[in-house]
């Protein structure tokens, strides 16, 4: 009887220690990457495509790890698609992944086919701590991103007319902390000032004059 007590403690001990199997098998999906990271118009393909095409998270999974919020994450597979992206530690301590949620339809040039950048905060056993948009990307929006250790800084460019060698835009920068509970939280966001952008063919991004 003693044994059996024994067996039944470590196998209850085991249980609780916050080994996650399927959140284990969900992160294996993403890219391990090490910090600094910058994601743009030049490092998208290799940040989200890196194994030559796009993995779209499985319905289940997204229920589990990604939409805590209806309003951010819609399951809606005829409209939307997630992919797996990369993932770094956070202080030790988190695990962090870059999500890319491709929408497909939409009403204007600024929300048709397009993407954005989750980013989300999680605990060892799968528990999402946070969660934010940090940047969007399309025909009307160009993101510059840079995740260093201690921030994240983005660059938001909203394009403000098209078919032009140069672009008039706005532009709106904003600086994120992960603080030691895991929590994203937007420290500073500038006030938005214009600017003119255009593609570099050498630099294989978008320049702003």
């Amino acid at each position: 009887m003693r044994i059996f007590i024994l067996i039944g403690i470590t196998c209850f001990i085991f249980s609780c220690k916050a080994q996650n199997t399927d959140f284990n098998t969900y992160l294996s999906n993403f890219k391990n990457v090490e910090l600094p990271l910058k994601v743009d118009r030049k490092t998208y393909n290799n940040t989200f495509y890196y194994s030559n095409g796009y993995s779209e998270i499985s319905e289940n999974w997204l229920k589990r790890y990604v939409c805590i919020d209806t309003l951010i994450c819609l399951i809606n597979p005829i409209e939307y698609r997630y992919d797996f992206g990369v993932k770094f530690n956070v202080n030790d301590k988190y695990n962090a992944v870059l999500i890319h949620k491709q929408k497909y339809e939409g009403d204007s040039v600024y929300d048709f086919d397009l993407s954005e950048i989750i980013l989300t905060i999680y605990t060892e056993d799968g528990s999402i701590i946070s969660q934010k948009i940090i940047g969007k990307d399309n025909d009307g929006w160009i993101s510059n991103i840079d995740i260093k250790k201690n921030k994240i800084i983005t660059e938001q460019i909203k394009i403000l007319e098209f078919n032009k060698v140069e672009s008039n835009c706005e532009i709106e920068l904003k600086e994120y902390v992960i603080d030691n509970d895991g929590v994203i939280k937007n420290i500073l966001t500038n006030s938005k000032r214009k600017g003119i952008v255009y593609w570099d063919n050498e630099a294989e991004n978008f320049i702003i004059k």
